[in-house]
């Protein structure tokens, strides 16, 4: 391509990107979204052809329509954005700014942000910001030094779990300071291969079983425990006061006894108390609350909260009512408190918002009756046994 040629085309590329923002800025709301995302076509499709003038000119349309917007559109710009290669780096930083919801995939995944990029962000955001940078493929030493100056146990155990982050000798003998008083963060040490003083003392502690028994007892419970401790909840509620099936009695949500009510009983937790102590990250407090709120045991809620499938937890806060932003601060402390981000976070709000209450409330009650007959079918199976023996 001749440079008249390439000259022309970027000015009528520009052109054409400042008459899309015009209408964005000046046509239906519901518009917006649409208009973003074929800008953001547009800029795949014709990527392998930009200058840096180019990427700069997209990044410039994108930004001021994608911050025109709600939240939501720009989360979905992120999750579009933050595995590329070339990609509007002034974008990619305000992007990392935002809401954790929209920052997060760009914290952990984008390769566009260097170390002086993250240095730079890392001054402007709060903890679950550095959480999610805390994660990404490469740290280098610079990152990894400001991070423990400026973060919370929470990011140092995210940065011990992370493999391949670098720390300077001061770093390394940070984190053993503090790990003599946070147990998650002295378990992540002793899995690394550069924390320790040689390789037959490493060799030593993975062969202990103790260590496993501990890491066993603290990481992992399987679902079949968990399931035969709701079967045995939910026989102990029957037997102490019998419930007849909404739908089968034709009650309305809302009426007394129901347990979906909005309706809450003197002395139960509100839903801004949960969002609140959740969004402080106090783990015990957020269990002891939700427990009340959802009337589960606080085991199950436990369970229900950071080890079963996401999807238990989503269906759990839409048949209870709970908002969207409740919802989030729950998901926010499941990746605080486990250490795994969570995979299509704009897909799992569009299905939290297009899920109902009654939706989630019958899915609940066809499991607890599904339940129920695996329970009976497993001790009809049973009897035969017992006689025989």
């Amino acid at each position: 391509m001749g440079l008249n040629h390439r000259v022309e085309w970027m000015l009528q590329t520009r052109k054409c990107l400042d008459e899309i923002n015009e209408l964005y800025q000046s046509g239906p709301a519901d518009m917006g979204p649409d208009l973003l995302d074929r800008v953001v076509d547009l800029y795949f499709v014709t990527v392998d052809q930009h200058t840096a003038e180019d990427t700069d000119a997209f990044g410039d349309v994108m930004t001021r329509m994608a911050f025109a917007g709600d939240g939501m559109v720009r989360a979905k710009l992120a999750e579009r954005m933050c595995r590329e290669e070339i990609a509007p780096l002034e974008l990619l930083r305000a992007l990392a700014c935002d809401d954790i919801i929209t920052a997060r995939p760009v914290l952990q995944f984008s390769p566009c942000l260097r170390e002086g990029d993250l240095i730079s962000i890392l001054g402007q955001v709060d903890q679950d910001h550095m959480f999610a940078t805390a994660q990404r493929v490469e740290l280098p030493i610079p990152v990894t030094n400001l991070l423990m100056q400026l973060g919370t146990e929470m990011v140092l155990v995210a940065m011990a779990r992370n493999t391949s982050a670098r720390f300077s000798p001061d770093g390394k003998e940070r984190l053993r300071e503090v790990a003599r008083s946070c147990a998650d963060l002295h378990d992540a040490l002793k899995l690394r291969c550069d924390m320790k003083r040689g390789h037959i003392t490493r060799l030593k502690r993975l062969a202990n079983p103790r260590f496993w028994q501990r890491m066993a007892v603290s990481l992992i419970m399987t679902e079949v425990q968990y399931a035969e401790a709701a079967a045995e909840q939910l026989l102990a509620t029957d037997k102490q006061e019998p419930q007849v099936d909404p739908e089968i009695a034709e009650q309305p949500p809302e009426q007394e006894g129901n347990p979906y009510s909005d309706e809450m009983p003197g002395g139960i937790i509100s839903e801004n108390e949960l969002e609140s102590v959740a969004k402080a990250g106090d783990v015990e407090k957020t269990v002891e609350h939700f427990s009340t709120l959802v009337r589960l045991s606080q085991d199950m809620t436990r369970h229900c909260l950071f080890e079963a499938h996401i999807t238990a937890l989503l269906v759990l806060c839409k048949a209870h009512k709970l908002a969207q932003r409740t919802f989030t601060s729950l998901l926010l402390l499941r990746e605080k408190h486990t250490g795994e981000s969570t995979n299509d976070t704009v897909g799992l709000m569009r299905r939290y918002d297009g899920m109902t209450s009654e939706t989630a409330q019958r899915v609940i009650r066809f499991s607890d009756k599904r339940q129920k007959a695996d329970n009976a079918e497993k001790r009809k199976s049973d009897e035969p046994q017992a006689l025989a023996s």
